[in-house]
């Protein structure tokens, strides 16, 4: 397995890319509010990412037919946008990829919507906590399997069930590159990521159970059970004195890990 490594001149446009992309996000959490649709958000990213000078990753990648990936409560991943109206207590992922000069950079977060009547605060905490994990162990010339491990330990330890068909990814000229970055220990944990190698670490958990389910669109995946779930992801470029983040989603939190 061949991992690509970007050079100084591209790291740098992926390092403003990633700044658009949270630009675009930040944009987005303003609107995520009870009765805000999900294709309002959709149009919305869209419109930024002109404004931004760069065009939604996802959209038309293997057909998905929309800018973001919305995936509310029991939503796991890559649920397409629709009519629904958020409501109180919501829990709503939103993943983003965005292309900039060439280069491609990726992030999602999962946000309550207004007030937590439902308590799923420790869920986020919890989510986010592995993604800081596996972003901690990072550095030159580690081995897939060390981040793997650190995140698969955090969401044990959290008592959360880890979605394991999902995993985190290689990102740069292509969205998807290799290697694979599972969130439990597996495929290509002994692949090494020399300084220079990007990837996506991609965290995502839930509290009932790891069964789910595809809805006729062929991409929305959702729980079986109808527990909820979140998503967390970041752009890494590893450096020599660890992980450069590049898409730096603490800076649209709405919680203190």
């Amino acid at each position: 397995m061949s991992v690509i490594v970007k050079n100084a001149a591209e790291l740098e446009l992926m390092t403003e890319g990633g700044r658009r992309l949270i630009s675009i996000l930040k944009h987005i959490k303003k609107h995520i509010v009870p009765g805000v649709t999900l294709i309002n958000l959709d149009k919305i990213a869209r419109e930024e990412s002109i404004n931004q000078s760069g065009r939604p990753s996802f959209l038309g990648y293997r057909g998905y037919p929309a800018a973001i990936c919305t995936s509310v409560n029991q939503g796991i991943v890559h649920c397409i946008p629709n009519s629904y109206q958020l409501l109180e207590g919501d829990v709503v992922s939103i993943d983003f990829g965005f292309w900039y000069k060439g280069f491609h950079t990726d992030a999602a977060i999962t946000w309550i919507v207004g007030k937590d009547i439902h308590n799923r605060l420790p869920l986020l905490k919890g989510v986010y906590r592995a993604l800081l994990a596996g972003c901690g162990v990072v550095r030159a010339d580690i081995r897939v399997e060390e981040i793997s491990h650190a995140i698969e330990t955090s969401l044990i330890k959290d008592n959360l069930t880890i979605m394991r068909q999902f995993v985190g990814h290689g990102v740069g000229k292509d969205l998807h590159e290799e290697p694979v970055i599972p969130n439990f220990v597996g495929p290509d944990k002994n692949v090494i990521l020399p300084v220079g190698s990007t990837i996506a670490i991609e965290p995502i958990a839930g509290v009932g159970k790891e069964a789910h389910i595809t809805l006729n669109n062929q991409w929305s995946v959702l729980t079986s059970d109808n527990q909820p779930v979140a998503h967390f992801e970041q752009t890494v470029a590893v450096a020599p004195e660890g992980a450069q983040i590049l898409t730096p989603i603490q800076d649209i939190l709405d919680f203190t890990p």
